[in-house]
């Protein structure tokens, strides 16, 4: 059944479906939790088990689960905080038009919340200290830090905020790779948990990148603040920050020359964006920088992940 088909009557189970294609899509988000998930926990792996082998395990499985539950929750959240405005801004999603409902989807949350909690549990004790350090940080967000009139009045300090949950989120990775608390991850894999901020936060910048004609009033955007190029420079700027932090955990762990062209392979194909964008501005133009910018995130991460298992090895099931 179609969308445009479902009623709030509906079977739950089609309309659930119909919310996760428009919200919370999951091939999507499978290949971000593979890629984030992957080089994450072999970089964990390759520092604080220098030689060994990287691997897939069943630590690896529950890892992915609580990854996959704690990004529903946080859309989940998202949708509590922002329902007025979005109500406003875009009366034809699903939630907006009842198809769903917040109750529903707190419930859903809930059993996230739950399923993270047990998992991390069942895995070690570490594991649940990250994740309850996460789940922390995001009822946080949820509540806007507390100064929610404020903050929003300040939509970039705003963004930043909420996007400090990813190296959160990394350490979370690095507890089920290793069984050691977020506080025991070393330095070089703390630079590599911001690096997912910075790649986080210029997908930010670049979804919300708008041609002139295409600005609403009410609805915020990164070149309402920056200005129709200034945002773009800004995006292009972020980049080389973490493409250059990339290369700097490689360069650390001896990779191969290989894993360097690919980065800058990576990033021109994301400046290639940039100049489209710059040259030629229009609607289609300022939606490829988001497209470009959705690309880097599960790339870089799965040119990191390949170049570890080539360097180290790599086998199916848990380690010694």
């Amino acid at each position: 059944m179609t969308q445009a088909a479902l009623t709030a009557v509906s079977p739950f189970g089609q309309r659930l479906r119909g919310y996760l294609a428009e919200r919370f899509p999951l091939i999507g988000h499978g290949l971000l939790i593979v890629s984030y998930g992957s080089s994450n926990q072999f970089l964990a792996r390759a520092l604080t088990h220098p030689g060994e082998s990287m691997h897939y395990g069943w630590s690896s499985a529950a890892c992915a689960l609580v990854l996959l539950c704690l990004f529903f929750h946080l859309r989940v959240f998202d949708e509590h905080k922002d329902f007025a405005e979005d109500s406003r801004n875009h009366p034809q999603r699903m939630l907006q038009r009842g198809i769903v409902t917040l109750r529903e989807l707190r419930g859903l949350a809930y059993v996230a919340l739950t399923l993270e909690l047990v998992v991390a549990a069942l895995h070690s004790r570490a594991a649940l200290v990250a994740v309850v350090i996460a789940q922390a940080f995001s009822l946080l967000m949820l509540k806007e830090f507390f100064v929610g009139p404020w903050l929003r009045r300040h939509f970039l300090l705003y963004a930043t905020s909420h996007m400090l949950i990813m190296p959160l989120f990394a350490l979370v990775v690095f507890a089920f790779a290793t069984r050691l608390p977020p506080w025991e991850a070393p330095g070089w894999f703390v630079l590599y948990a911001f690096v997912g901020f910075f790649v986080t936060f210029n997908w930010e910048v670049s979804r919300k990148i708008r041609s002139p004609e295409d600005e609403r009033e009410g609805v915020e955007s990164y070149t309402k603040i920056f200005g129709t190029y200034g945002a773009a420079w800004v995006v292009l700027g972020i980049r080389v920050i973490d493409t250059g932090l990339v290369a700097l955990v490689g360069a650390h762990l001896g990779l191969a020359p290989w894993f360097y062209g690919a980065l800058v392979a990576l990033f021109l194909l994301c400046a290639a964006g940039f100049l489209q964008y710059r040259l030629r501005t229009s609607s289609a133009t300022a939606k490829r920088m988001e497209t470009y910018a959705g690309l880097y995130i599960v790339a870089f991460d799965l040119i990191l992940a390949v170049a570890l298992a080539r360097h180290y090895g790599f086998f199916l099931g848990e380690g010694a």
